[in-house]
């Protein structure tokens, strides 16, 4: 059976020690020339970890790139792509893969020689620590055969490499000392020595080296050698450091004078079988986190403190033993485990008897002992009794310049010189870190079960549950045998009831419940009931939102309080936002008072409607990018209010009224139809409040392309009469979306009169939004009745007014039906496209993705009639992409102009071309896409958001078709 030390015999395998080299199912895979293979390293590289494309430009071009860089970057993408997964077809990739703004490589465990490596050495390590040289030995010289030459060559010259070659090649030093080390210590001593001088001459200021060089070198009774290398080993680090060398050299050099017997083999072998009991070997390995472990191993060098923090569970224990293990002290590391001291007067005897000594003199004693000492204490849950071990640590830190302390907690000790570092989540995604250990631990109980690919996707969903923690994860997979992965899945909502049967030697990790008890158990009174308060937020929340439900004003100090301690989690931003992760939300519902819980879902809600009814208004101006990023953050907020409420209520109608435009635009179609659909059943309530969930009921059936479901909902809207309901806002609300749908069915007359009530009525209020779409539905009509100059007319106006207020989604809308008017004409190779670049740019603004969707699909027609099927199947391909994302489809919203253009290109652009095209542009994000359309239409930067202006006074009113002369 292969150890998961050697290569994997099947899937991709990258060598990078060495030149970087690809292997599929054992068979070399061709790369291509120095920059494709010089952003496979850099992915490599960043280990799992999204890269973005600025960043990638940057590190393959430098200061001057190339003036497509990002579509060249693009092209290298889609090739490497086919090299690494030749038989992936249409489908999702899923080695090299699109995350946010960048890219990443997610691949299994092992498949990086490198990273085999790492594991392989530090095993090695272990062995020899443990006292057990042949293992040590055999496991190190298997890790150093990895080596084909130096780390990264094809990129030794790129700086994005050099910090990774230089750790790489550290820890191969490393590696070979140990195995000198351990050949040493099986009494190899001339093959040994003979090595170690050639090493020693190549690396003349690794002072471990010369000491197991001299070490060597005595056992084979060659004393003068041994004294006259240590002697060359301070004479060459006096001439390049001017520094001497390290006590332990010295120490050496005085017992070779000695002849301490100490020195001998038989007498050394107990010391060094002792040296590894200080710290605790983990049964199982660990499971990702190697960019975390080596984030925090160079911590602990650079700082004398660090203290790793996070809520229970999330791996804290587990990471400090392997970064101590990795330390190369000369004693210890050390491990001492606090989590059953609650007593500040028994932390000094706790302490003592981890380091194996007999104190009776306090403090002072103890931090005599260690005061000369080299070594690294590591100090495993602190915060039972944070503030005695802060002055412990302070005082020890000050008196010993040879100690190191790695501590663990769920907060920081507060101490200066601190570096506090917040354990994360395990990565997600279907190979990331947090399935992989979820994959190991239950194979581990079932004999090495392997998920199938529809188990793969439950167990991400799974995974993000569990909030990407590993103990919650590591109890979850021990059910298996009890229950499937969907049962898993299914049962998650009673997490602490699944969540069980963890390691009987450890009480507080034997369930979830336990591992949350510990840390509630250390608040005060005030600080639980507002931590069973936040639990009602989903998703998170700022201060301003806090105090509003809450109903307390003066509560930074607990919520400070809860952040130090872990149970919430500062997210960044300004203002801050906080979130608690879903298990610990779970745990304070149910401390919770049910009438509490009531009272709070209750100002929940009408914190929810007060954000809903200022984004109803913000969305329709120039503060609504904002607000767009606002509903992003607070989204999962506006859920779980709604699913609280009765969806009959005027409550629930206020919220989804006042947000439709939100799912509009973002093309959330599905949700938005869920949400909304209650409001034809409705009775009872509030005409404005009816009449704003009807208008976006009919809308998001529109964009959903569901006909007779809009036909319905606007017959509903016009049974309101708006002249008799007194609303001037509901009336316009009401007569715009009339006259839009139905101006767009042809209903020509009635389009126009609706919009010119809706134009008068908006200019009495003062609502440009109403004015802007009361004039951009006339400019539909008269397209539709076919006077396309009084349809540019009033759609260059609608544009105008729009722009002018911030409206990006009417002048987005206007500019597009515009449009069609020059397509109509025949203007395509100029005007259309224009107007289409401008629109593309006015949703990129609030990153509105429908509009921004039928703008790309209607710019690819344009590009098509005249005649650039390449870039017109490009955009499609970017539409098809995410239309399976969303579910939105433009030619099904409008089937009379986006049905006939889309059926037109796919029936006349040549398959090959459709797919070849296609296929570059699903890989496209929209940063990249926009570049596509700048190449497109390059005169976009000069006439964005720039129509022609004419004065208020102006702008015509609509008309009606058989009056046309009082539009003038």
């Amino acid at each position: 059976m292969p150890t998961v030390d050697s290569a994997t015999s099947s899937g991709l395998e990258l060598r990078v020690l060495g030149p970087l080299e690809a292997f599929l199912d054992g068979a070399a895979v061709a790369l291509g020339g120095p920059v494709p293979r010089a952003l496979l390293a850099r992915l490599v590289i960043a280990d799992g970890r999204m890269v973005t494309d600025e960043t990638l430009i940057d590190d393959l071009w430098g200061e001057q790139p190339p003036r497509t860089a990002s579509l060249t970057l693009q092209g290298y993408v889609s090739t490497l792509r086919k090299a690494l997964e030749p038989h992936r077809g249409s489908g999702k990739p899923k080695v090299l893969v699109r995350k946010g703004p960048g890219y990443a490589l997610e691949l299994p465990s092992g498949s990086v020689d490198s990273k085999r490596f790492v594991v392989a050495a530090s095993r090695g390590k272990q062995a020899l620590a443990a006292g057990d040289p042949a293992d040590a030995e055999r496991m190190l010289g298997e890790a150093l055969e990895m080596w084909r030459g130096p780390a990264y060559a094809d990129c030794a010259d790129r700086e994005f490499a050099v910090a990774e070659i230089r750790h790489l090649d550290e820890l191969r030093l490393d590696a070979v000392e140990d195995r000198m080390d351990s050949s040493v210590a099986l009494g190899n001593n001339a093959s040994a020595a003979a090595e170690l001088e050639a090493h020693t001459r190549e690396y003349p200021l690794r002072e471990r080296a010369w000491e197991l060089l001299a070490t060597s070198l005595y056992r084979s009774g060659r004393q003068g050698d041994a004294l006259a290398a240590l002697r060359t080993a301070r004479e060459r680090l006096a001439e390049e450091l001017g520094a001497d060398p390290r006590p332990s050299l010295l120490a050496l050099h005085d017992a070779i004078l000695r002849q301490d017997p100490s020195l001998d083999a038989a007498a050394a072998a107990p010391a060094a079988r002792s040296r590894g009991s200080h710290v605790p070997i983990p049964p199982t390995p660990l499971v990702g986190r190697q960019d975390i472990l080596g984030d925090v191993a160079d911590a602990t060098s650079a700082h004398r403190l660090v203290t790793l923090t996070g809520p229970g569970g999330m791996g804290k224990t587990r990471l400090a033993l392997e970064v101590a293990r990795l330390r190369r002290d000369s004693d210890g590391p050390w491990f001492v485990e606090l989590a059953d001291v609650r007593d500040g007067d028994l932390l000094i005897d706790a302490i003592a008897t981890g380091l194996n000594v007999t104190v009776s003199g306090g403090a002072p004693a103890l931090i005599a002992i260690l005061r000369d000492r080299e070594t690294v204490l590591v100090l495993d849950n602190c915060e039972q009794i944070v503030e005695p071990i802060a002055a412990f640590v302070s005082t020890l830190l000050a008196s010993s310049p040879g100690i190191s302390v790695l501590a663990t907690s769920r907060e920081a000790l507060g101490v200066s010189g601190e570096f506090v570092y917040e354990m994360p989540s395990l990565s997600g995604g279907p190979h990331g870190e947090a399935v992989r250990l979820f994959v190991e631990r239950a194979a581990s109980q079932m004999g090495g079960w392997q998920p199938d690919v529809d188990e793969l996707g439950l167990l991400e969903n799974l995974c993000q549950e569990l909030d990407g923690m590993p103990l919650a994860i590591e109890l979850a997979a021990g059910q298996c045998r009890t229950l499937s992965v969907r049962q898993l899945v299914d049962n998650i909502d009673d997490r602490f009831a699944v969540l069980r049967g963890g390691p009987r030697n450890n009480v507080r990790h034997s369930t979830m419940l336990a591992a949350v008890e510990w840390s509630y158990s250390t608040l005060g009174g005030s600080e639980r009931t507002l931590f069973q308060n936040l639990a009602i937020f989903d998703g998170g929340f700022d201060l301003d939102a806090a105090r509003t439900v809450v109903g307390e004003s003066d509560i930074i100090g607990d919520l400070g309080t809860l952040i130090d301690k872990s149970l919430v989690k500062s997210v960044g931003g300004d203002p801050r936002r906080y979130r608690m992760l879903e298990t610990l939300r779970s745990y304070a519902a149910l401390q919770r008072d049910p009438a509490r819980t009531s009272d709070l879902r209750q100002r929940h809600a009408e914190w929810v409607i007060q954000m809903a009814e200022g984004a109803y208004f913000g969305l329709r101006g120039p503060d609504c990018p904002r607000w767009m990023a606002r509903l992003d953050r607070d989204i999962p907020n506006v859920r779980a209010a709604l699913d609280h409420l009765d969806s009959a209520s005027e409550t629930y109608l206020r919220i989804v009224g006042s947000l439709y435009w939100y799912w509009y635009r973002r093309g959330h179609v599905a949700e938005g139809l869920r949400y909304l659909e209650p409001a034809m059943k409705a009775k009872d309530i509030p005409v404005g409040v009816l009449v704003r969930a009807l208008a976006g009921l009919t809308i998001t059936r529109y964009l959903a392309g569901d006909i007779s479901g809009l036909l319905e909902s606007l017959s509903r809207l016009a049974e309101l009469e708006p002249d008799t309901f007194g609303d001037d806002m509901a009336r316009s609300d009401v007569l715009v979306s009339l006259a839009f749908f139905e101006a767009g069915a042809g209903m020509t007359e009635q389009a126009l009169g609706h919009a010119n009530e809706a134009l008068e009525l908006g200019t009495a209020m003062d609502a440009p939004y109403t004015r802007a779409e009361a004039l951009m539905s006339a400019g539909t009509a008269y397209l539709r009745s076919g006077d396309l100059e009084r349809a540019q007319e009033l759609l260059e106006a609608s544009a105008e007014v729009s722009a002018e207020s911030g409206y990006q989604w009417c002048e987005a809308s206007a500019l597009w039906i515009h449009a069609k008017v020059d397509l109509a004409r025949g203007d395509w190779g100029g005007p259309a496209e224009l107007k289409l670049a401008r629109m593309i740019d006015a949703c990129d603004v609030v990153s509105d993705t429908s509009s921004w969707m039928v703008g790309l699909a209607t710019l690819a027609y344009a590009l098509f009639r005249r005649g650039d099927f390449d870039s017109a199947a490009q955009l499609l391909g970017v539409v098809g992409r995410h239309t399976e994302l969303s579910g939105y489809v433009p030619a099904t919203m409008d089937p009379i102009d986006m049905g006939r253009y889309d059926q037109e290109m796919r029936t006349s652009i040549p398959p090959e071309i459709l797919r070849a095209g296609g296929a570059i542009g699903r890989e496209l994000d929209r940063n990249r896409v926009r570049d596509l359309v700048l190449t497109l239409v390059p005169l976009l930067p000069t006439t964005a958001h720039s129509p022609s202006r004419q004065g208020e006074d102006d702008i015509p009113a609509c008309g009606r078709v058989e009056r046309t002369e009082d539009c003038g």
